[in-house]
């Protein structure tokens, strides 16, 4: 490390031009942490869905059924293969998922709703849908199983694209890095030409000079990429402590886990890696292009 912090033989850190990367890459680090929060959560959210529904199904039973019917229906489910639990929704968990919509002021049998059965599986595809709704249904005309495809197959293929475009962005924020970062080389290169033309005379290698660059460039990345790194993960905390507060169960969790904030204390690190690479690469071409 010491290597890379200590003074070079060309006095790049004098350069007027360079004092505004460190905040170009704190930026640039800063908007890729939160696209790839933002990608991170929408896949957690989409597996946690995925998982919860892969096991449960919920059996609408009409209205017209009474509760001699229900009790043949609970029957019948409990006797399929497969089938962990069944047990009818009550009516005050039906009233406090409405509540958001339609108010606590709601008398259920003021509505032609039908009875919810929660039906557990013992394993994801532990029983074939159409062949249980036919069979409930001679039991019970009108029935209907739902396992959330329905609602879940157009709320992961957005989510699906959502992540497309995060990855798009990411590749425009690293894009970007890259173009200042190549800018930044060629003008140090323009500016201290006489300085390398003196360093080759003295028997300098190319390579020699392009170390003096990355080094330049792992300093201003670091520079910029912690702090914004650091102000990325306060803004994560801190709309993870305000969605926690929001009564909306429908939305997911907005949180990182273990491997999220990993990701997002890497990033100063990778931005570290894509602007030395971008500057020695810079530095070799240039220099192997001059007479």
């Amino acid at each position: 490390m010491a290597l890379w912090l200590r003074n070079g033989d060309v006095p790049l850190a004098s350069d007027s031009s360079t004092r505004f990367v460190p905040w170009i890459i704190g930026t640039m680090v800063f908007l890729s942490a939160l696209v790839l929060a933002v990608a991170l959560v929408l896949e957690s959210a989409i597996d946690r869905w995925q998982l919860a529904h892969s096991v449960q199904l919920t059996v609408e039973v009409p209205p017209s059924a009474d509760s001699a019917a229900l009790e043949r229906v609970l029957a019948a489910l409990r006797g399929v293969p497969g089938v962990v639990d069944a047990a009818p929704v009550s009516d005050q968990h039906i009233a406090q998922l409405l509540a958001p919509w339609i108010g606590d002021d709601l008398e259920l049998a003021s509505l032609p709703l039908p009875t919810l059965v929660d039906v557990r599986l013992a394993a994801p595809g532990a029983l074939d849908l159409a062949a249980m709704e036919s069979l409930l249904g001679t039991v019970q005309p009108g029935i209907r199983v739902d396992d959330g495809r329905r609602w879940l197959e157009p709320v992961r293929a957005t989510a699906g694209a959502l992540q497309v475009v995060s990855g798009l962005v990411l590749l425009l924020i690293v894009a970007a890095s890259i173009v200042t970062v190549i800018f930044m080389t060629r003008t140090g290169l323009a500016v201290h030409r006489d300085t390398i033309a003196v360093l080759h005379q003295v028997g300098a290698r190319d390579s020699f000079v392009a170390g003096q660059f990355q080094r330049h460039a792992f300093r201003l990345a670091l520079w910029g990429g912690v702090p914004g790194a650091l102000l990325a993960a306060l803004c994560l905390v801190v709309i993870g402590r305000l969605a926690g507060g929001l009564d909306a169960p429908l939305l997911p969790e907005l949180a990182l886990g273990t491997g999220g904030w990993i990701a997002v204390a890497v990033l100063p690190l990778i931005a570290a890696a894509i602007s030395v690479a971008t500057a020695r690469l810079t530095v070799l071409a240039t220099l192997a292009g001059l007479p």
